[in-house]
């Protein structure tokens, strides 16, 4: 950056004579590319500030999932308890139903 300063001094003074009006227009030229850095500069942070999660982003995602969590984790536990049930009622049928069904079970069970 400091050549394309130097290389746009000496193009200035090339160009304008009078050596004070030449630094003159040098340091108009550099407070003006300041300035505009600057501004740039503002204007990306606030852009990029848009686009981050702030720490209360996150907090609420996390309230989220944990609120999704819980209700897997009851439909889960829902689920398995309907297919206990349904295990259990199935069991008890073929023990009624069957009368080999009895000997079966106690020989499973280690039952003489």
């Amino acid at each position: 950056m400091a050549i394309a300063y130097a290389k746009l001094y000496e193009l200035i003074h090339k160009k304008i004579k009078d050596e004070r009006e030449a630094d003159e227009l040098y340091n108009a030229i550099i407070e003006i590319i300041k300035e505009s850095k600057v501004i740039v500069k503002n204007e990306l942070k606030d852009e990029l500030k848009d686009e981050l999660a702030t720490k209360k982003d996150i907090d609420l995602v996390r309230e989220e999932m944990k609120a999704m969590e819980e209700r897997i984790l009851r439909y889960v536990d829902n689920r398995f308890n309907q297919l206990l049930i349904v295990q259990l009622i199935i069991l008890f049928a073929i023990i009624i139903t069957n009368p080999n069904a009895i000997e079966l079970i106690k020989l499973l069970f280690g039952f003489k």
